[in-house]
């Protein structure tokens, strides 16, 4: 089990992409969407860039169908996706997951 981290620049966009995960049964239980401020180095200035990044728990075996829906459904400004191994979980919750998202 992983946990999927997409980050964008746009909230509709992110608002897209939680809606797209949730009714094709890619994630469980929510999705967590927030917004931060961003330092970037733009022209030799430091720069403040609000960017929304949401989270959600998913199977490992799950990775390439997210991956691949979100270069074809959102090509023209790709978010950026990275995920982190769920080491441990709790036994309810785990079983919840892997029978309540896609299967494959």
């Amino acid at each position: 089990m992983i946990t999927l981290h997409i980050i964008t620049r746009e909230e509709g966009q992110i608002n897209r992409i939680a809606e797209w995960l949730l009714k094709e049964n890619l994630v469980h239980g929510g999705v967590d969407v927030d917004y931060q401020d961003t330092l970037v180095l733009e022209a030799e200035q430091l720069v403040r860039k609000t960017t929304f990044k949401l989270q959600a728990r998913t199977k490992s075996l799950l990775y390439n169908i997210i991956e691949g829906g979100l270069k074809s459904n959102f090509h023209e400004n790709p978010p950026y996706l990275y995920t982190t191994p769920i080491v441990n979980m709790d036994k309810d919750l785990a079983s919840d997951l892997m029978a309540k998202t896609l299967k494959i």
